[in-house]
C-alpha cells in the first residue's frame, strides 16, 4: 500500500485514485481518460508547464490524451510514405473544425474562392460570415481553372481557394495539384474537404494542398457513435499556435470519450473502406441500367467524366454516389419512402447504408438559385453505401423501383 494513503480516512480513499505503489499498467487498448484537470507534483513544475516551458496536460479543454492519441495517429496517416510534416488538431465535429481553421485564417475585407457543390452546411457557415465580417465569395466551378486564376489575378485579397472532392453532394473530383499550385501562384491559401475520401483514399497534402478538413463523425469513426472533425495543416507552427488558441478559447475540443470512440472506429478504417467501395461500385453499375434513374454519379465509372482524374488522384473511387430521378423530387421522395433495408439520414460513411435528399435535407438551408446553379437539383438523392452484402442493397433497391413504377 502507498505509505500516502495507509491512514486515510474512508471518505478520502474512494475520493481519490491512488495506484499502488511500484505497479505499472500497459493497457492493450487505449484507456478512456475522463478527468477535466491535471495533477502537478510541486508548484515548481505546475509554473513551468503554464509558461510553457515544460510540456504536459493542463486541462481538457486545452487537450487530453484521447484526443492526442488521435492527433498523432491522423498526422501519421496523412503524411505515410512522404517527408511531409503536419500537425492534426481534433474538433468537437467537422463544423468546428472548419469554423476554426476560418477564423484563424480570415479577417474582415478578405476574400474566397469556393467551390459551388459542397456539404451544405458548409456554404452556409460561409455565407453568414461573409454578412458578418464583410467578405467577398466567389462560388465557382474549380474545372475551370482559367475563370478561377482570373479572379485572382483581379482580386489580390484572395486569402483562401476552399474546396471538397469528392464533391457533397454531386461526386465531381477536382484536380488537387492544379488547384494548389494555382493557389500558391497568387500567394493564397488552399484547403480541401477530404471527408469522403478519407486519407486511406486520397492524401490531399501530397499534392501541395495547405489544410486538409475531415469530418471525423464520417468515415473515420465509422460507426455513427459519435461527432467529431479534424484540421490537419503542413504549417506546424501556424497550426499550434493559430488553430489551437480558437480551439482551446472556443472550447471546441472533441470530448474525450468521442476521441475514444473515433480512435476504436479508425482501427477497421482501411477494411471498412475497401468494402464501401466494392459494395459502391456494384450499386453504382446496378443503378445505372435503371429505367427510372437518368444519371448516376459514381467516380468508379467509366462513364464519369471525372474518372480519369479520380484514378490518378484517389487509390480508389469511395463509398458514395447519388443520382436523378427521371421523374425529379416526388419520385425520388417515392423511392425513399419504399426502401425498407436502406436507412433514411442525412448522414454517410457509417457501416449501414445511408439515404438521403440534399435538397430538403442536407442543402435545404442553401439558396436554391445557388444549390441548382451547381448541379445540386430538386431530384438529387444520394447515397452513402454501407458494408453490408451488397445484394441485399441492390434487392432493397430493385423491390422500391418497382413499387413507384407500378
Amino acid at each position: 500500500m502507498n505509505k500516502a494513503t495507509k491512514d486515510l480516512k474512508f471518505a478520502s480513499i474512494v475520493s481519490q485514485d491512488n495506484a499502488p505503489e511500484g505497479e505499472y499498467i500497459m493497457p492493450h487498448t487505449a484507456p478512456l481518460y475522463l478527468s477535466s484537470t491535471y495533477v502537478y507534483e510541486s508548484p515548481e513544475k505546475a509554473q513551468a508547464v503554464f509558461k510553457g516551458k515544460e510540456k504536459a496536460y493542463i486541462y481538457s479543454r486545452w487537450s487530453h490524451p484521447n484526443a492526442e492519441l488521435v492527433e498523432r495517429k491522423v498526422e501519421q496517416l496523412e503524411t505515410i510514405g512522404t517527408k511531409l510534416e503536419c500537425r492534426a488538431l481534433l474538433f468537437s465535429s467537422g463544423m468546428a473544425a472548419i469554423s476554426a481553421l476560418f477564423q484563424s485564417l480570415i479577417r474582415p475585407g478578405d476574400s474566397l474562392i469556393v467551390q459551388g457543390n459542397i456539404y451544405g452546411t458548409s456554404i452556409d457557415y460561409i455565407n453568414h460570415v461573409a454578412k458578418q465580417f464583410g467578405l467577398k465569395v466567389y462560388y465557382e466551378d474549380l474545372k475551370n481553372l482559367s475563370r478561377i486564376e482570373a479572379i485572382f489575378k483581379k482580386d489580390k485579397k484572395v486569402k483562401l481557394l476552399y474546396t471538397e472532392t469528392p464533391s457533397n453532394p454531386t461526386i465531381n473530383c477536382y484536380d488537387l495539384k492544379a488547384l494548389a499550385t494555382l493557389a500558391h501562384k497568387y500567394k493564397s491559401l488552399i484547403a480541401v474537404d477530404n471527408t469522403f475520401a478519407s486519407p486511406y483514399l486520397q492524401r490531399p497534402l501530397e499534392y501541395g494542398v495547405d489544410f486538409v478538413i475531415h469530418s471525423s463523425t464520417k468515415y473515420l469513426n465509422g460507426h455513427g457513435t459519435g461527432l467529431s472533425g479534424l484540421v490537419v495543416g503542413r504549417d506546424v507552427a501556424f497550426m499550434d499556435k493559430d488553430v489551437w488558441t480558437i480551439r482551446k478559447l472556443h472550447g471546441s475540443i472533441c470530448s474525450p470519450f468521442d476521441a475514444w470512440l473515433l480512435n476504436l472506429g479508425m482501427k477497421t478504417l482501411s477494411l471498412r473502406m475497401q468494402q464501401h467501395c466494392a459494395n459502391a461500385l456494384a450499386v453504382a453499375k446496378w443503378l445505372e441500367s435503371q429505367k427510372a434513374i437518368s444519371k448516376v454519379n459514381y467516380l468508379g465509372l467509366e462513364s464519369h467524366p471525372d474518372h480519369l482524374l479520380a484514378k490518378k488522384q484517389m487509390k480508389d473511387y469511395g463509398g458514395v454516389l447519388s443520382f436523378e430521378m427521371k421523374k425529379g423530387y416526388k419520385a425520388g421522395e417515392k423511392l425513399m419512402k419504399n426502401l425498407k433495408f436502406c436507412k433514411l439520414t442525412a448522414s454517410l460513411g457509417t457501416t449501414d447504408t445511408l439515404i438521403q435528399h440534399p435538397a430538403s435535407m442536407s442543402h435545404y438551408f442553401v439558396p436554391k438559385e445557388q444549390r441548382e446553379k451547381f448541379g445540386i437539383t430538386d431530384g438529387l438523392v444520394r447515397l452513402s453505401v454501407g458494408i453490408e452484402d451488397v445484394q441485399d442493397i441492390i434487392d432493397d433497391f430493385d423491390q422500391a423501383l418497382k413499387n413507384i413504377t407500378k
